[in-house]
């Protein structure tokens, strides 16, 4: 596919989400964008809405018509709320049509786990999932953990931008059987952008500037995944993550920091060390010996990490930093649809962290 544009069909082009993976895609020198759909601003163009694109995209935002989707593109990036690429999914699969989806609709590889996931979002209402027989066909898109799934999968389910930090930050624990009873706890620091485009109370400028506010406290639906990932990888009990978010009053990043009991006594060093031989050859995972910060990814694909241990090495503290909106949503749509065409990983990701 190198030689030949790819056409990317976006649809929900007008969230933040969308933005992200269309800024993108506009700078990709083996992609093209076919299509821009929104239910909102349909009928302007891109630049219109968001005019620091002036002079980069002058596209018509059309309305998101069923039988549009799908038509004339190699895939189709859903940047839109649950449940609304399953109402596509079937079609676009008997089509022959990839898709990648914000969402958490396509994130598992079973109804039961989905069901989880659905129970705990506040804005899903069913938990049936409607598109149930592609569920196992659909790869999960950590790319670290999950490339050549990937590769081949007729559906990708991006990853949350809470549970990618944790899920990166603690594999090697988990891998390593390291996790004392497979339980970790996690504080959750995200900046206002995570929620979206859309007003809401809690974003309200007055209540959040120069305020720190816990939410949805260890009932967060990105547990779900989190736990189904690192459970998998060699815990004999599965894994246990006791999450509580807070809403920063900042715009981007996301910064985890992770506290387990270790099964066995292990120094610092040596967990650097594991780190670094685990993500070894990702391009995006770095891993260093200070505590990272939201500025050290701001704008970036990164993910840094640190480890950390207290007096007896009997408990350690690993530290991830991610900008939510990269790393967290586009940054990883983006890697996950190079992936899905051969091509290398860092192709149109290679901007570094804006600071200060």
């Amino acid at each position: 596919m190198a030689d030949k544009k790819i056409r990317a069909q976006l649809v929900g082009a007008t969230g933040y989400g969308g933005l992200g993976i269309l800024e993108l895609l506009l700078g990709h020198p083996n992609f093209e964008v076919s299509a821009l759909m929104a239910r909102d601003d349909a009928g302007r163009r891109i630049d219109q809405v968001y005019p620091h694109l002036t002079g980069r995209c002058e596209m018509t935002v059309e309305a998101p018509d069923d039988a549009r989707i799908g038509q004339d593109c190699d895939v189709v990036i859903f940047a839109t709320p649950d449940r609304v690429s399953q109402q596509y999914a079937v079609d676009l699969a008997s089509r022959g049509v990839r898709f990648i989806d914000y969402s958490g609709d396509f994130r598992f590889t079973s109804a039961e786990d989905y069901a989880r996931y659905a129970e705990r979002h506040p804005s899903i209402k069913e938990s049936t999932h409607g598109a149930a027989a592609l569920l196992g066909k659909n790869a999960f898109g950590v790319s670290e953990l999950n490339a050549e799934a990937i590769a081949s999968a007729p559906v990708v389910g991006n990853p949350g931008c809470f549970a990618i930090g944790i899920i990166i930050g603690m594999a090697p624990l988990y891998t390593d059987g390291l996790v004392q009873d497979g339980i970790v706890a996690v504080d959750g620091l995200t900046g206002s952008s995570g929620a979206g485009k859309k007003p809401a109370p809690m974003q309200h400028f007055s209540h959040l500037n120069d305020n720190v506010i816990p939410y949805r406290v260890l009932n967060h639906q990105h547990v779900v995944e989190a736990e189904m990932s690192l459970g998998r990888m060699g815990a004999k009990g599965g894994a246990t993550v006791d999450f509580i978010p807070h809403l920063l009053g900042t715009t981007r990043g996301i910064l985890n920091t992770m506290h387990v009991s270790l099964s066995a006594p292990t120094p610092r060093a040596a967990l650097l060390e594991r780190y670094r031989e685990f993500y070894a050859g990702h391009p995006f995972v770095r891993v260093l010996d200070e505590p990272p910060t939201l500025k050290g990814t701001l704008g970036s694909n990164y993910i840094d990490l640190s480890v950390f241990t207290a007096a007896g090495d009997r408990r350690a503290v690993v530290m991830s930093s991610i900008d939510n909106l990269m790393k967290g949503q586009s940054g990883s749509a983006m890697q996950n649809l190079n992936i899905m065409f051969g091509l290398p990983q860092t192709t149109g990701l290679d901007r570094g962290p804006l600071y200060p």
